[in-house]
């Protein structure tokens, strides 16, 4: 399946350092132990916050499924969703390894990541069981 190319920035050069290492960083606040998704802003405090491995795990909260007409002519269907990390962030992404017909709410998905021009990006895939 395509993937959009992206660009890494500033702001996201930890985040996709840590994708070609095949590690999903979130952000950790080193006072409380809070943790956030991966763009939170740490720069009001760099010292507070470090950028840490997720276990790659998390669970369906939300989905839809896109359709796209394809170049040939055919259409492609493609589970997208929010997947809450067992973490606790929330992470906007694509589901692949899934039936788009299938019910994708609290499906358990793990990490995976594929290039995308320049930059390594992470997408979800299902693991096939359903947390309740």
């Amino acid at each position: 399946m395509a993937t959009i190319p992206v660009r890494r920035d500033a702001a996201t050069a930890d985040f996709f350092d840590g994708t070609t290492r095949g590690e999903f960083l979130l952000v950790r606040d080193t006072r409380t132990g809070e943790v956030f998704e991966p763009q939170f802003d740490t720069s009001a405090d760099p010292e507070r916050y470090e950028r840490v491995p997720a276990a790659g795990t998390g669970t369906v909260v939300s989905w839809a499924v896109v359709h796209r007409r394809e170049p040939d002519g055919s259409t492609s269907r493609r589970p997208v969703g929010v997947v809450e990390l067992d973490e606790g962030p929330w992470w906007w992404t694509s589901i692949e390894g899934v039936d788009p017909d299938d019910d994708l709410m609290g499906r358990r998905v793990e990490v995976a990541f594929r290039l995308a021009g320049e930059e390594t990006v992470p997408y979800f895939t299902a693991l096939g069981r359903v947390a309740r």
